[in-house]
């Protein structure tokens, strides 16, 4: 299938985070957890959907009970958004089922689950595709390890060129994801919404309505229509919403409300994407640059972390400049009704299911009101769809990966945004406001997926050792990040 050219100059995603990845890997759930026990099927609240007018381009053929075999991580909950063994009533869980039985019964194949645990994920499929056997037809690897393990040492085939059936002009697949991984007209990695994990690990934000309304506070949805939720205003009310409630004089996890909480693989991995601005960009040849350390970037860094070791804020996972460890659960203090604000990933909600507070959903605000939209990264815990080399026959692999991601774009990502976030854990309409405006704002940088440690992990770095050092840390890096580039670069043909 034809495919059109995709500029090389264009500005790719966004920021941090990274042990993120690893650390929020074991916190995520199974979605099926998360839907509503009131909604059955997200065709009983859905009447005429515009989706199902956008078509997919396949042929019609059958591959006659074709074992089509994916290699996923283990345990369940890295599976889940690919494959459903049977109905259960949970709307997202019998989502991917239907799906997949749809795409099985109308080309005839057949979906196997090959569970691999996380680490080994990676060392089963570079095995086989080193070994020259075709043992997977698509594997689904940790976001950064798809790149690492698969895409650099040229395991995979090109969505571009060998995938003939793939079509990435159509809205299942991510086009900043697209813009940002393709390089010298190269795209080994891809997502979309073949998996909703590329939602669900989404930062965003909530607020507790009753503490809000202690402080006298409007909720700031007016001021993230009007483009005004900035660091400024989110930091005045962090400040405000802080309180030591045994009045012992000290800000204790256990006891005492704080304006915000959250971890250290969160939030301060997610600054530099709130300003608009990028561990590695594109320059006007294409070709990729660090372009982390600037003044903004370091006025911005430098803001938050005052913020962060203040008492004003509960970052999990830190060190205080006293080089005492901070190991209390964030989210407990938000779902104890003690904290104001929460920052974490929108699969994390579900650990929220029990709050007797109220709540709303927000974007991670602007750094200011310069920015064009509320950025915000995607974890690079989502799924990243690699097809091996040594696929028998990519005509049919991509066929049946255009299938799912069209499948997913219909029924899986409706029934978990729209009926899963939207009906279940949005407490009022302008909540579900906020999660269109956070799905909009959603960015893949490469220098957080492409490189792994180094750069892409500043913020997480700064919260652990407790310092804010963003300038030295980034110096100390360049050369070595930029001699990591140009061996990636190698892979991509330059």
């Amino acid at each position: 299938m034809k495919k059109r050219a995709i500029s090389m100059i264009i500005l790719m995603s966004v920021l941090a985070a990274s042990v993120s990845c690893g650390g929020t890997s074991g916190e995520v759930k199974d979605s099926s957890d998360t839907v509503s026990d009131t909604v059955t099927s997200y065709e009983e609240v859905t009447t005429e959907d515009p989706r199902y007018a956008i078509k997919e381009d396949l042929p019609e053929v059958d591959y006659g009970g074709y074992e089509f075999r994916i290699l996923v991580r283990w345990p369940d909950l890295w599976c889940a958004d690919m494959y459903s063994e049977s109905l259960t009533g949970e709307v997202v869980n019998d989502a991917v089922y239907n799906r997949n039985r749809k795409v099985s019964e109308r080309f005839g194949v057949n979906f196997t689950q090959i569970k691999s645990s996380d680490n080994d994920a990676y060392t089963d499929g570079t095995k086989a595709i080193l070994a020259g056997e075709d043992a997977y037809d698509m594997i689904l690897p940790h976001g950064q390890g798809a790149f690492h393990t698969y895409a650099y040492p040229g395991l995979l085939l090109d969505y571009n060129t060998d995938l003939p059936y793939v079509d990435l002009d159509k809205l299942w697949w991510d086009q900043d994801a697209r813009k940002s991984f393709e390089l010298n007209g190269r795209l080994f990695v891809m997502t979309g919404d073949i998996s909703y994990l590329s939602l669900a690990e989404t930062e965003c934000m909530l607020f507790n309505k009753k503490l809000f309304d202690d402080l006298g506070e409007e909720y700031p949805y007016e001021l993230v229509k009007n483009g005004k939720w900035t660091f400024d205003e989110f930091k005045r009310l962090a400040e405000a919403g802080t309180k030591d409630l045994n009045g012992d004089g000290e800000q204790k996890p256990e006891d005492d409300q704080y304006g915000l909480s959250t971890q250290m693989y969160s939030m301060p991995c997610n600054v530099i994407t709130t300003t608009g601005g990028r561990i590695v960009d594109k320059d006007e040849s294409g070709e990729p640059a660090v372009t982390i350390y600037t003044e903004r970037t370091e006025k911005a860094m430098n803001d938050y972390f005052r913020l962060f070791y203040s008492d004003n804020s509960y970052l999990e996972g830190s060190r205080r400049y006293d080089g005492t460890s901070k190991d209390y659960d964030a989210r407990k203090i938000f779902s104890d009704g003690r904290g104001l604000f929460f920052d974490g990933l929108l699969t994390e909600v579900n650990d929220m299911r029990d709050m007797n507070d109220d709540y709303g959903f927000l974007p991670v605000p602007k750094y200011d009101e310069t920015c064009e939209k509320y950025y915000t990264k995607v974890d690079a815990g989502n799924h990243m769809p690699c097809i091996p080399k040594t696929t028998s026959d990519p005509e049919r692999t991509s066929i049946i990966l255009e299938a799912l991601a069209a499948e997913g774009y219909r029924t899986v990502i409706p029934a978990y945004y729209e009926v899963a976030l939207q009906r279940k854990y949005t407490r009022d309409t302008e909540s579900a406001d906020m999660l269109d405006i956070i799905k909009d704002g959603r960015v893949f940088d490469i220098g957080y997926y492409f490189l792994g440690g180094s750069l892409c992990v500043v913020g997480y770095d700064m919260a652990v050792a407790g310092k804010d050092n963003f300038a030295s840390i980034c110096a100390s890096k360049v050369t070595g990040v930029g001699k990591q580039i140009e061996k990636i670069m190698k892979t991509y043909g330059k």
